[in-house]
């Protein structure tokens, strides 16, 4: 069976606290017909100051958070945590997928790339996480563009294994509830088998016995995730 437990370094490791993050909203607009509304997170300026270049997560959501209604972007994942007043060290930007569609991996692309530009990011710390939908579409956007990202945090997805030479040395930790009845473990521990065979190092697994779809819960309550993705720099 294949699997693997968490980097025992990260999980020794916690979070600084910092206060006071600051939420705003934006629309990116690629085309005319081609656009995303995001919500953008920024740690408290005194303690990671906006002119210093900082760490990046994009955070990618679920088929049940798709629409023009940015508040559901805030119910799972790093959105809720800084929306339950944790401190994470890093610039967060969680787009919202319109209705009735998929992720559109070169949309997602163009705006982490505008994102960087202004925000004072620094480029060798952008790292890459999502949900079901967002999981899929992780695997999909490191595929088409794997030197964007620093790391990746792919949760109850899947994606293509022929593909994995792409990113084979990209660090990923990958999640999924063994119980998946939404989205099959196997389509995770698909991708594994398949970086493992094409000389993966930096490739972690956690699956989790007797959980179903919702693997993303203590995946993203755990402040080992967050601690891990911000040790890897390209």
């Amino acid at each position: 069976m294949l699997s693997m437990k968490a980097p025992c370094l990260a999980l020794l490791m916690t979070l600084p606290l910092l206060a006071d993050p600051t939420e705003s909203r934006h629309r990116f607009e690629s085309s005319p017909d081609k656009g995303l509304s995001y919500l953008l997170f920024e740690p408290s300026p005194a303690l990671m100051p906006p002119d210093q270049p900082r760490p990046l997560v994009l955070f990618l959501h679920g088929s049940g958070e798709r629409g023009d209604d940015l508040s559901k972007v805030k119910e799972h994942g790093p959105p809720a945590r800084f929306m339950d007043g944790d401190g994470l060290p890093f610039v967060l930007v969680a787009p919202q997928c319109p209705e009735g569609v998929w992720w559109n991996p070169d949309l997602v692309i163009a705006l982490t790339r505008k994102v960087i530009r202004e925000h004072d990011i620094d480029p060798k710390r952008v790292h890459l996480t999502g949900l079901s939908m967002g999981g899929f579409a992780t695997w999909a956007i490191l595929a088409k563009e794997p030197g964007l990202f620093a790391s990746a945090v792919p949760v109850c997805g899947g994606g293509d294994p022929e593909k994995v030479e792409a990113f084979k040395d990209m660090p990923i930790w990958a999640f999924h509830g063994e119980a998946d009845e939404v989205v099959p473990v196997a389509n995770t521990r698909e991708m594994e088998k398949a970086l493992r065979d094409a000389g993966a190092k930096d490739l972690h697994a956690t699956y989790y016995e007797g959980v179903g779809h919702d693997s993303w819960t203590q995946t993203y309550d755990n402040p080992a995730v967050y601690a891990w993705m911000m040790q890897r720099s390209r």
